[in-house]
């Protein structure tokens, strides 16, 4: 009988030593999709939780936006996310608590700080918006807005610079560049979805 005992006894303090041993704290990652795209995300956990989360939100607008709200384990993503008719992205995700994101319409542009005016442009309808904080497009706690497309920019060239051009057009008298660049939002290492 002691025999039978002490093996119970060994088996409940093993099994909780395994529970103790990875951290299972659930919070809530809530989806907010404003683009007009599905958006697909693919998070590969750390070798501590070895989570694996597929998530997909169908597509919604500014008017009607889909949200959708997912538990998830708290641990540092490794992040895939497609968006916007297919583009994808890589990055982190820091998952330590509950966290909103918000994808924002495709194609356009979120605020943008001009380093020269102290000031924010494209907030209100391109006209210029004083703001009082240098944290960029503050908001919400525990609330980003995910923007991420590449668009076309083109113009006269700076031979200093030409290195970044992906190439070149030669009508006529002239010569112009062109470059496909990204726009994404957030970055810095401030924010919980990274690239």
């Amino acid at each position: 009988m002691k025999k039978v005992s002490l093996l119970v006894l060994l088996a409940i303090l093993a099994s909780t030593l395994l529970m103790a041993a990875i951290p299972t704290t659930i919070v809530r990652l809530t989806i907010i999709n404003k683009s007009g795209y599905d958006v697909y995300m693919k998070l590969e956990g750390s070798s501590v939780t070895q989570g694996f989360y597929y998530l997909t939100v169908p597509s919604g607008d500014r008017d009607i936006p889909t949200v959708k709200v997912f538990t998830i384990m708290t641990d540092l993503y490794k992040r895939t996310t497609w968006q916007c008719n297919g583009t994808k992205s890589t990055g982190t995700l820091i998952v330590d608590g509950n966290l909103r994101l918000t994808f924002t319409p495709c194609g356009e542009r979120a605020c943008t700080w001009d380093a020269v005016t102290l000031q924010l442009w494209g907030c209100e309808k391109n006209l210029l918006t004083e703001v009082t904080t240098t944290h960029r497009i503050a908001g919400e706690p525990r609330m980003e807005k995910v923007t991420y497309f590449r668009y076309l920019s083109y113009g006269g060239p700076s031979w200093d610079s030409a290195y970044l051009y992906t190439g070149f057009w030669n009508f006529g008298c002239g010569t112009w560049y062109y470059r496909i660049r990204t726009y994404r939002l957030p970055y810095g290492c401030a924010w919980y979805y990274q690239y």
